[in-house]
C-alpha cells in the first residue's frame, strides 16, 4: 500500500478547502434570473421577448450606459425603467442624459407600469385601468390586436402636440411626443412583454408590429442598475478572486519546493544485458551441471514447469497436471520439441540434452490457453 507523506495530504486538504471556498463564492448569482430585465427568465423579466425578437432575425441588442455609445440612428427600449418609478439618488442624471438624447436625434420606446411617473419626462397624461381584455389599434397596426392581459394600464387623454400612435379599447394607449430632433414613444403599459404575458393572446404579435416600425431595438439595462458584464480578464483581476489564485499559486510553490527538497530516489545505473529466455536457460544449465546429474535437474525442472503452467492457465482452481499437459497441447503452434518433452517420460542423459529440453518447455510458458483461444 501506498502511503503519502502527511504534508501532501494537508496541501491536498488546503486546496481542497480553498477550492470549496472558492465555489461557493462564486456560486450561481440567482439575482439576474430574478430580475425585471431583458435577462430576467421568471414572470416580470422579459428575455421572452428578446428572444423571440432574436429568432425572428431582428438585431436586438442590449445597452449597458443608457445612451452612450449608442447611436442616435439605433431605437433605445426601457421596459418600465427605473427612472420613471424610483426616487433613488441619479435618475435625474439619467434623465437628462434622455434628453439629450433626444435632442440628437435619438428615438426611444419608453413603456410604463402602475408606479410610472411621467412627469418625469414632462408628460402631464393621466393614467386609467383599462377591461380584462383589451384592443389595441392603429394605423402603424396590420390589425387590432387583442391582449388577454387583464387591467392593463392607458392614458387618459394626450397632450396638445402629441400624437396617439395606439389605443387600447378607444383610449390613448402609445403616444409619440417629439423632443428636440428626436421623438419619444411613450406606452402607458408594457405589462404584455413580461415573461408572464408575451405568450398570451396577440401580445406577441404586438411586440414583433412595434420592432418593425420602430426599428430593431436596444434593451436598456442601465436603467434597471445593470452594468456592462466584464471580460474573463477583468474578472481574474478582481481583488478578491486575486486574492485567492495568489494564494492557491503560493501553496503549490511551497509544496513543489517541498518535495524538490528531498532527493528523489533512483535507480542505480545497470549495463547488463536485459534478462532473456537465453539467460535463463543458460543460468538454469550452469546450476544444474554442478549437480553433475541431468535426470534429477530435469524431473526437478520439469515440477517446476507444470506448477508454474497450472497456475498460469487457471487461477484459482485447481488443476492436474495431465490436464494442464493437455489444455498446453491443443495449441497448434506448439514446436514438436516442446510436444516431445511434454508427453514423453524420457530423461536427458547429457547436459546437452537437458538445455534442450529446458529451451522446448519453455518455448511453451507464454500466453495463457485462454489467451491462445482469444
Amino acid at each position: 500500500m501506498i502511503r503519502l507523506p502527511k504534508s501532501f495530504l494537508f496541501s491536498a486538504a488546503l486546496l481542497a478547502l480553498m477550492l470549496l471556498a472558492l465555489n461557493l463564492w462564486l456560486q450561481r448569482n440567482t439575482f439576474i434570473e430574478r430580475s425585471s430585465t431583458s435577462l430576467g427568465t421568471g414572470p416580470s423579466g422579459y428575455k421572452g421577448a428578446f428572444e423571440l425578437l432574436q429568432e425572428l432575425d431582428f438585431t436586438v441588442a442590449r445597452s449597458y450606459q443608457l445612451t452612450q455609445q449608442v447611436p442616435p440612428t439605433k431605437t433605445l427600449w426601457f421596459i418600465a425603467p427605473d427612472f420613471l418609478s424610483e426616487s433613488a439618488p441619479g435618475f435625474q442624471a439619467d434623465v437628462d442624459d434622455l434628453t439629450s438624447w433626444f435632442e440628437a436625434g435619438g428615438v426611444a420606446v419608453v413603456t410604463g407600469d402602475g408606479a410610472s411617473d411621467w412627469k418625469r419626462l414632462n408628460l402631464d397624461e393621466k393614467l386609467a385601468v383599462g377591461s380584462r381584455t383589451t384592443i389595441v389599434a392603429g394605423a402603424m397596426l396590420p390589425r387590432s390586436r387583442v391582449l388577454a392581459t387583464g387591467g392593463l394600464l392607458h392614458f387618459k387623454h394626450a397632450g396638445q402636440g402629441n400624437s396617439v400612435l395606439l389605443t387600447a379599447d378607444g383610449e390613448p394607449f402609445a403616444i409619440e411626443v417629439k423632443v428636440g430632433a428626436g421623438r419619444l414613444i411613450a406606452i402607458a403599459d408594457g405589462g404584455f412583454l413580461l415573461n408572464s404575458n408575451i405568450a398570451d393572446s396577440d401580445a406577441s404579435l404586438l411586440l414583433v408590429d412595434l420592432a418593425r416600425h420602430f426599428g430593431p431595438p436596444v434593451f436598456d439595462e442601465h436603467a434597471h442598475g445593470l452594468a456592462e458584464p466584464s471580460s474573463p480578464a477583468a474578472l481574474l483581476l478582481h481583488p478578491r478572486l486575486a486574492a485567492a489564485i495568489v494564494f492557491i499559486l503560493m501553496t503549490a510553490i511551497l509544496w513543489i519546493l517541498e518535495q524538490r527538497s528531498i532527493p528523489p530516489r533512483t535507480l542505480a545505473d545497470d549495463d547488463s544485458v536485459a534478462p532473456s529466455l537465453d539467460t535463463f536457460v543458460d543460468s538454469l544449465a550452469e546450476l544444474y551441471r554442478r549437480a553433475r546429474d541431468p535426470r534429477a535437474a530435469y524431473r526437478a525442472y520439469r515440477s517446476n514447469f507444470l506448477r508454474r503452467a497450472r497456475q498460469r492457465l487457471s487461477r484459482g482452481l485447481e488443476v492436474s497436471e495431465p490436464a494442464a499437459i493437455k489444455r498446453i497441447l491443443r495449441d497448434k503452434t506448439l514446436p514438436d520439441d516442446a510436444r516431445h518433452w511434454l508427453t514423453s517420460t524420457e530423461l536427458p542423459s547429457t547436459e546437452a540434452s537437458f538445455v534442450r529440453a529446458v529451451r522446448a518447455l519453455e518455448s511453451c510458458s507464454g500466453p495463457t490457453h485462454e489467451q491462445r483461444q482469444a
